[in-house]
This record gives structure tokens, C-alpha cells and sequence, in this order.
């Protein structure tokens, strides 16, 4: 297993509840940082879409198997919604530890 930093994400819609949409994975706080900006660029408080996503919490530290893993050396960062997320986490290929 292979350690790297987790990010939980929920997509918001003008007038609904959020909804839980996964989460993304990356090599560091760095990357997590990078991919969170070009998430929100653009984003300010007159220009705020009516469907969204936004992250819940703070960075957590995770362990992926190594196939998963090889994927996120190349890429830096790897967006996985709600039911990659759950089957990842059934089949024991993504573990979350409570606190980085």
C-alpha cells in the first residue's frame, strides 16, 4: 500500500441538499492544493454556478494499492466519485486513515 493525501468532495445544486461526490487522491499536500485551485478558478462570489462541486473537511492520509497507484505518479492527482470511492474501499484497495 502506498501512502497519499485524500480529499473528500460534494457536489452542491442551487435549492438541494449536497450530495457526497467521492474524492480525489494525490501524491502531496501540494498537489491537493494545485488541483483544488484549478477546481475553484474562475469561481468568486458573483460568479458562483448553480450546480457545483466544493470540498467537505481537511486532507486526510490514505493508502492505495499499487496499480492505483502507479496511475497517480503520472497524473499527480485522480478524481474517484461516490461509487469508485465504494468500491474501492470494499475491495480493500483504498484505506483512510482518521488524521494526516
Amino acid at each position: 500500500m502506498n501512502k497519499v493525501v485524500l480529499q473528500f468532495w460534494e457536489e452542491s445544486i442551487r435549492g438541494k441538499s449536497p450530495i457526497q461526490d467521492g474524492c480525489s487522491i494525490h501524491l502531496d499536500t501540494q498537489e491537493r492544493i494545485k488541483y483544488i485551485n484549478s477546481i475553484y478558478d474562475g469561481r468568486n462570489e458573483n460568479n458562483i454556478p448553480d450546480e457545483y462541486e466544493r470540498t467537505v473537511g481537511d486532507e486526510l492520509v490514505a493508502f492505495i494499492e499499487d496499480s492505483l497507484f502507479e496511475k497517480l505518479t503520472k497524473d499527480k492527482s485522480i478524481r474517484i466519485y461516490q461509487h469508485q470511492f465504494k468500491n474501492l474501499l470494499n475491495m480493500s484497495e483504498l484505506i483512510i486513515k482518521e488524521t494526516i
